[in-house]
């Protein structure tokens, strides 16, 4: 059973037996035993993709210097209207997609020639979100949207704490996944271990609302001087974020904004979204 990735713009079904091992900013590497490696190259173009002139460079950062890019056409069309170049010539490993209603271009190179049921399947899913809109994102078992023109600054994953952090204009956009909850928690409430991890991350304290059990809401404490900062042009900018005890999961999903805090209902939605799924093994 194939599963979605949403990452960076990107969606693409992972192959059964498939895994990212890598995940960064207009990069996704696939791999899995006995399968070829997938790297996934990807962005938003700069000017018309030019197979001649732009292909020259993909071809030598593929290791291909002598191919030339030739048009593919797929048994099964591609999720997006576009052209589809592949090299080399008898048995191509690289493939560059160009959507053009949505002004990108995808380049997936394999390790060595996939099956073409591996092939249809990673053609066929292939789509492309604009940075310029609503993203929607899905990763291991991660799933949240993030607003226009948000551009991924770091992603870690390592084992019991996820953090990816954005950028937005002024503003830096930080989600955490913390696990096992249980255990991080320790049979205290939800409240005071965010009052004991705040001091730790931030240094200072914060104002704490408790939304129920299992959520609550920090930000920086109100303040007629924090008013007045807030519109000068040096304005240090603010903090303010929500948690979540995701019990089903067991997991801490956290929220920080800091800096020109964006429009709350965009911080409202980023948050809403911000949930766990149950990975398919």
């Amino acid at each position: 059973m194939t599963e979605a990735l949403g990452w960076d713009g990107l969606r693409v079904e992972i192959p059964d037996g498939m895994e990212p091992v890598i995940l960064d900013r207009g990069f996704v590497r696939l791999a899995g035993p006995g399968l070829p490696i997938l790297d996934l190259r990807f962005g938003p173009e700069k000017k018309v993709f030019d197979p001649d002139k732009d292909g020259t460079r993909l071809l030598k950062a593929s290791g291909m210097p002598d191919a030339k890019l030739a048009p593919f056409h797929p048994s099964r069309a591609s999720r997006q209207a576009g052209d589809i170049w592949a090299a080399p010539s008898d048995e191509a490993r690289l493939f560059v997609l160009h959507p053009t209603d949505k002004k990108a271009v995808v380049a997936a190179l394999f390790s060595v020639p996939p099956q073409k049921a591996l092939l249809r399947t990673i053609l066929a899913s292939l789509d492309w979100t604009p940075p310029d809109t609503w993203r929607s994102w899905h990763c291991y078992d991660l799933r949240f949207e993030t607003p226009p023109h948000a551009v991924l600054g770091k992603a870690s994953f390592r084992p019991g704490a996820f953090r990816l952090e954005f950028t937005l204009a002024r503003s830096t956009l930080v989600l955490e996944r913390l696990a096992p909850a249980g255990v991080l928690l320790a049979g205290t409430d939800l409240e005071s271990w965010l009052e004991k991890n705040i001091r730790r991350v931030h240094g200072r304290e914060l104002d704490i609302t408790s939304n129920g059990p299992t959520e609550a809401r920090f930000a920086d404490p109100t303040s007629p001087w924090r008013r007045v900062l807030a519109k000068l042009p040096f304005n240090p900018g603010q903090t303010r974020g929500r948690i979540r005890h995701d019990e089903a999961g067991n997991k801490i999903l956290i929220l920080t904004e800091r800096g020109r805090l964006i429009p709350a209902p965009d911080f409202e939605r980023t948050f809403s979204a911000y949930a766990t799924t149950t990975i398919q093994g």
